[in-house]
């Protein structure tokens, strides 16, 4: 299955179908290529969903976007649709169905195997071993089948990082693939001032950092859970990398670090686990020249005490690791071998409590003025 980056709209809440068509249109330039919906909202206007629901999908298939909406056989029906009819629901505008109430497990797998290439979100953040067991044993389609979390309106009821681990581990492990919601800082949907996280820790967090921080504890495929997400937002969502974790930095001296640096992968090093952190991001280059053909100004840098997030350089005292770059994860003394070039921005800094350079995941570094 493709990865998903995805945008939110939601019918019947004010939103006309204009600045859908706008949105949508511009999502799909940056490269956006799924939308999220719901067909339960109880503060939407029912007539309003039922004029707007198909020809925003339309839209959005004009512009070769899935729509991914979320339902239950209450609110489907509420819509004169019969929630076993996956027929009805695909020329309702549905690509992909997340099921969300009244199913049951029989009910469940039988729209896991309809015939009409509907694909079925199950809930990421519900579903356990027994029920994946369960599923297979009933004959599910495993090709039609994705797993997608919640969103969470209220503050403090959003999933922890442990949570997401917990949840991502099994899902992988009978090879599903997982997505969630990320909130935008930019527009939050009517009546969701706080955002739509689907982490607790992400709700007021940057989109640059959201995203990436998503992709390190496993997401497989992300979506603004507000509407109306902007294009900066959308862009970072649309560009990210999913298996590189980008750092801004500012540099802290005048030199010329920029064509040595700016946009290189790295390779973080180190041993074992993440069970017994190590206070820095250590790199090994793995593109353009080796780390032992460094940046010629690699003595440059200061010498000085390093606060969290500080990037330095080893210099050339330091023989074989000259050259090698460092991020401070804490509070690190002054070291005569190692010279400070620049401080990842404050809207990064959370990234280092989620990447793990023990297992050797890929980072670069992205210079910012």
């Amino acid at each position: 299955m493709k990865q998903l980056k995805g945008t939110a709209l939601y019918c019947g809440i004010g939103v006309s179908l204009k600045e859908m068509e706008e949105h949508l249109k511009m999502a799909s330039e940056l490269g956006i290529n799924a939308v999220f919906t719901s067909l339960q909202l109880p503060e939407a206007n029912k007539d309003e969903v039922l004029r707007d629901f198909r020809p925003m999908a339309d839209i959005a298939h004009h512009y070769g976007m899935l729509v991914d909406a979320d339902l239950s056989t209450r609110s489907a029906r509420m819509f004169g649709i019969d929630p076993k009819n996956f027929k009805e629901i695909k020329s309702f505008g549905v690509d992909i169905a997340r099921l969300d109430g009244g199913y049951t497990d029989e009910e469940t797998v039988n729209a896991i195997n309809n015939d009409v290439g509907i694909i079925i979100d199950l809930n990421a953040s519900s579903i356990t071993e027994k029920k994946l067991e369960i599923y297979t044993k009933l004959g599910a389609n495993t090709e039609q089948v994705r797993f997608c979390h919640n969103y969470h309106p209220m503050r403090y009821t959003g999933l922890s990082v442990n949570d997401a681990k917990k949840q991502h581990k099994l899902i992988h492990d009978y090879g599903f693939r997982v997505s969630g919601f990320i909130p935008s800082l930019n527009h939050q949907r009517i009546g969701c001032s706080i955002g739509l996280p689907t982490l607790e820790r992400h709700r007021f967090m940057d989109p640059h950092c959201s995203i990436q921080e998503c992709y390190l504890l496993g997401f497989d495929d992300i979506f603004f859970g507000d509407d109306l997400a902007s294009k900066e937002e959308l862009t970072f969502l649309a560009t990210l990398e999913p298996y590189v974790t980008e750092f801004r930095m500012k540099k802290t001296l005048d030199c010329d670090v920029n064509q040595w640096l700016d946009g290189r992968v790295m390779k973080g090093m180190g041993y074992g686990d993440n069970l017994d952190p190590i206070p820095i991001v250590r790199s090994a280059f793995i593109n353009a020249e080796s780390v032992y053909k460094p940046w010629e100004g690699f003595n440059d840098g200061i010498v000085a005490e390093r606060k969290r997030g500080d990037v330095s350089v080893c210099k050339k005292e330091l023989l074989r690791y000259a050259g090698e770059i460092q991020i401070a994860k804490c509070d690190l003394p002054k070291d005569e071998y190692i010279g400070k070039i620049g401080e990842i921005i404050p809207e990064d800094l959370p990234l280092l409590e989620i990447f793990n350079p023990k297992i050797g995941q890929k980072f670069k570094i992205s210079i910012v003025e």
